[in-house]
């Protein structure tokens, strides 16, 4: 009869090969209810044993970019705006940009300075570059002692692509 103003919705392994659907009290970690499927009737079962007054007052739920879930869940909860989590848009952003630096990186001859780089340096763009280590290393790809953000300055030159 009661429903946490802000919930969270997500999927994990069950079975081998399976996934099961989790949605929590996401202020408080408290769960609600984990579901052997994801599958949508299953979900929307679940959730219409909920009075239409008590859904109207979940106001936010926080969910992976799966098409599925975003439509379903704006039939069940009417107000609810949808938040896309912070953990999933950073991983979609990160695919994002190792798919668009291996296409450039892909574009030079693999014997050329820009692609080793770009392949052998490539967890240097994966940091965030205030966490960067300060200390210098020999890039057998430079052939010289550079520091970590050196090498990212370097690499970025042979693409503006890249450096956007």
């Amino acid at each position: 009869d009661k429903l946490p103003a802000v919930m969270s919705w997500d999927e994990f392994g069950f079975k081998k090969g399976e996934l099961a659907f989790v949605a929590q009290n996401y202020e408080t970690n408290e769960l609600i209810i984990i579901l052997d499927n994801r599958r949508q009737t299953t979900i929307r079962n679940y959730f219409l044993k909920y009075p239409l007054k008590v859904r109207q007052q979940v106001q936010f739920i926080t969910m992976d970019m799966s098409g599925a879930y975003i439509p379903l869940s704006r039939r069940l909860f009417p107000n609810a705006k949808i938040v896309l989590d912070r953990f999933h848009i950073i991983q979609h952003l990160g695919r994002a940009f190792l798919k668009t630096r291996i296409a450039i990186m892909n574009q030079f001859d693999k014997k050329s300075l820009p692609y080793r780089a770009l392949k052998n340096h490539w967890r240097l763009f994966q940091k965030d570059s205030c966490k960067l280590s300060l200390n210098s290393f020999y890039s057998k790809t430079f052939r010289q002692t550079l520091a970590p953000h050196e090498v990212v300055a370097k690499t970025l030159v042979f693409s503006k692509e890249l450096t956007d």
